[in-house]
């Protein structure tokens, strides 16, 4: 047919799996996790669960940020720390990475970031035996643990586990990058007796994630002038593999590398109560102490998280790094006004909210409970949310109008486009059915798309996902499936209809019994 085109076999950027069995109340899940990823399904079956586990693995590897700045992970810390666990690097070792970095340097401007180059081998041989011989990242494990207890708010990791299961909780990350064997990490709750292990295959071409020309330029002049005895110790090569070698980790963790940011359920209620928390109490709960004598958080890890960040925005030395041309228009296009921080003297912030045409602004509590699920997200979007990153929203619905919801979609399916990973939860049919078009828009040629909502922000099937978290009661607990396009139906199928269904079969039979004592 004209103007139609055959979607892509492969998917358009990497995807990460995640594997979940008796967590929570879910029995079983595996997720393809993609650039927007959808859990749907009845209250009380596991959609938060997973949610703040997939915060949870994203802390610890590639950490939270803030307005203006960025939590590390765990995991890079411990990796930062243990790079020269092997050792100095020796001259055959050191000859070829100048000889790479010559070769790249010579094909770039130092203008230019260099993604995903293929390393030559001698060079990955040098990464693949730093990876794979750094005892300390074995003690990572116990990070991991606190970082899942800490952001689900709970005393021991074994209250996570399904109940009436009575052994452990597995979860499993998988990512595939094309071709490549993948990288996995699987682990237990409550921790086995193993350990955290990062090994790379060695038939894995490695690649690095993100580096600047002029870094591998500044290091080949410094190599210069070490031979010239006019350079400090160490090589400055060994400074260039310890970059190189946190690039490539990150490369092959992928996006669990880059920071991540969670929008709890009520952010009405957290916006109006915020000024009660005092600053103790959050820097308590949100930053985990490996010391036995700790006292543990009052507060869940992804709301302390929610609520320092919000704190942070009012910072009197914030810089500005999100995305402030798709903060606008959730303001012009939903909100019809913009929202507003003032400071205070000692920094701490007030949310105000200005419609458009106003002189004057409003308190959050003195506006629509809409205005005040969104203000965060304008907020977050403007200031804090980077492309790469990933955002995990609880029913971005709330409060909104079906129209405002699917205007919401769209949006949110814009921050897609500009490489922000994106995972809500939602009871919402309006928000199925508008990613159902988005994606179905993916089959028409620009050309033919012109004039339909939403046309310049059409997602590939790869690039959508939804799953659906299934009640089951043998064994009892949560099975979570795919849910398929349903073409025909022009949505992804939740078991809305049946509900629709019900109903109206209810109507006509008390129409019938009415019309019945009518006639007698």
């Amino acid at each position: 047919m004209d103007g139609i085109r055959a979607m892509p076999d492969k998917p358009d950027a990497d995807t990460l799996d995640l594997s979940v069995s008796n967590f929570g109340p879910i029995v079983e899940a595996n997720i393809n996790l993609r650039p927007m990823t959808v859990f749907v399904g009845p209250s009380n079956t596991g959609k938060s669960y997973l949610a703040i586990l997939l915060y949870a693995v994203h802390c610890f590897f590639g950490g939270i940020g803030v307005a203006g700045r960025r939590r590390t992970g765990w995991f890079m810390r411990r990796l930062s720390r243990a790079r020269r666990a092997n050792g100095r690097l020796t001259g055959e070792s050191i000859k070829s990475l100048v000889d790479w970095a010559e070769t790249l340097s010579s094909a770039r401007d130092s203008e230019e970031r260099v993604l995903g180059d293929v390393l030559p081998e001698p060079v990955a041989q040098l990464i693949r035996a730093r990876f794979n011989n750094l005892p300390e990242i074995e003690n990572a494990r116990e990070d991991l643990d606190l970082e899942i207890a800490r952001c689900f708010g709970v005393d021991a990791n074994a209250d996570l586990v399904r109940r009436p299961h009575k052994g452990s909780a597995r979860i499993k990350l998988r990512r595939s990058v094309s071709e490549d064997p993948p990288f996995e990490h699987a682990f237990t709750i409550p921790a086995s007796s193993g350990s955290l292990r990062v090994s790379v295959p060695d038939e894995t071409p490695l690649r690095f994630a993100d580096m600047p020309a002029w870094h591998i330029q500044d290091a080949l002049a410094e190599h210069v002038m070490h031979h010239a005895g006019r350079a400090h110790e160490p090589h400055p090569m060994e400074d260039l593999f310890d970059s190189l070698s946190i690039s490539v980790m990150r490369y092959t963790l992928g996006p669990t590398s880059r920071p991540v940011r969670y929008l709890p359920a009520d952010r009405t209620g957290v916006m109006h109560a915020h000024r009660v928390v005092v600053g103790s109490l959050v820097g308590r709960a949100a930053r985990a102490d490996p010391r036995p004598d700790s006292p543990l958080p009052v507060l869940s890890g992804v709301l302390a998280d929610f609520l320092e960040q919000l704190i942070d925005l009012g910072g009197k030395r914030r810089r500005v790094f999100g995305l402030p041309a798709l903060a606008t228009r959730v303001e012009q296009e939903i909100l019809k006004g913009a929202v507003r921080i003032r400071q205070s003297e000692t920094g701490y912030p007030s949310f105000l909210y200005r419609p458009d045409d106003w002189k004057d602004d409003l308190p959050l509590m003195n506006t629509s409970s809409m205005v005040s699920e969104l203000a965060p997200v304008v907020l977050y979007l403007r200031d804090v949310v980077r492309p790469g990153d990933t955002l995990i929203m609880e029913e971005p619905e709330s409060h909104l109008h079906p129209a405002m919801q699917v205007e919401f979609t769209r949006l949110l399916a814009a921050a897609v486009k500009a490489g922000v990973r994106v995972v809500i939860t939602t009871h919402s049919e309006w928000v199925l059915e508008a990613l159902a078009n988005l994606v179905r828009l993916s089959a028409l040629s620009p050309k033919r798309r012109k004039g339909i909502a939403g046309a310049d922000l059409a997602l590939t099937r790869h690039e959508v996902g939804a799953w659906l978290f299934k009640p089951k009661k043998r064994p009892r607990g949560t099975v979570v499936e795919e849910i398929p396009l349903d073409i025909e139906a022009g949505t992804f199928p939740a078991g809305y209809g049946e509900i629709t269904e019900n109903l109206y079969n209810d109507w006509a039979r008390i129409s019938n019994l009415a019309q019945e004592a009518a006639d007698h």
